[in-house]
């Protein structure tokens, strides 16, 4: 079966919560055998609900993204599909009142974890195995006080072309997913339901499992012809002005 992951050895950085935790759980349902990572202590118990296993680590910490890939080796042997997932906003401000620690954080666990990751990945990966970068669709447009995480994420999409021209020779498939507005713990305290049934086309916010099976159809035999690629997954959200707020401009204008 072409969209079949069943029994492929699964490594998901930042598994714990929101989309990765939602990509666990439906590669688990659907055969794969996964290890989940990320810093939060209960980690173990997360994995243990899921059906899988769990690796801490620190994406600060490049040692221990080292130990991550020995740990996963030991459980699982060569991996198949290596989503690439860990990621933080930071703040939301203007560069010009930029905290430079918070910036240099981003940018280490955002870009520079990630890459490490791409590159240990490699060298633990079987033949004909698939990296899938998570970017966001804020690495292909400029958003007003996101100006370190949009640029860490447009680094990822760059870097996943350039990790699918040097993987190629090994039948290493290297894409990206760029998700627009999911639901997720980003939005703890706001209510964007509103917000997207303006602006985005399809009119409602959306479900990190709706992510979860992009991930699964990059990660099988299908996509087999599909390297260097990003895939939006973002209800629209990238193609234009939604018609409600083609609407209210043109009401505002006349």
């Amino acid at each position: 079966m072409p969209f079949s992951i069943s029994g492929k050895a699964t490594l998901i950085t930042g598994g714990t919560a929101g989309i990765g935790l939602a990509t666990a759980g439906h590669f688990v349902d659907q055969g794969a055998k996964v290890i989940i990572s990320g810093r939060r202590s209960q980690g173990a118990e997360i994995a243990a609900q899921l059906g899988c296993d769990f690796i801490q680590a620190d994406m600060t910490l490049p040692a221990e993204i080292e130990t991550l890939f020995s740990k996963a080796g030991e459980k699982l042997g060569k991996l198949d599909v290596v989503i690439n997932n860990a990621g933080i906003g930071g703040e939301t401000c203007s560069l010009l009142d930029a905290d430079m620690g918070i910036h240099d954080e981003v940018i280490t666990i955002n870009f520079r974890a990630a890459y490490l990751i791409l590159k240990l990945a490699a060298r633990h990966m079987n033949e004909g195995g698939s990296i899938i970068n998570t970017a966001s669709v804020s690495g292909m447009e400029g958003e007003t006080g996101l100006s370190t995480y949009c640029a860490s994420k447009a680094a990822i999409i760059n870097l996943t072309k350039t990790a699918a021209l040097e993987l190629a020779s090994r039948k290493i498939r290297v894409n990206a997913i760029s998700p627009g507005p999911i639901k997720s713990e980003i939005w703890e305290g706001e209510d964007p339901i509103e917000w997207s049934e303006l602006v985005i086309p399809l009119g409602r916010i959306g479900e990190p499992e709706e992510v979860a099976t992009a991930f699964h159809f990059l990660a099988s035999d299908a996509a087999r012809y599909i390297t260097g690629a990003n895939l939006p997954v973002d209800g629209g959200y990238l193609s234009g002005r939604s018609e409600k707020v083609s609407r209210l401009i043109d009401s505002a204008l006349n």
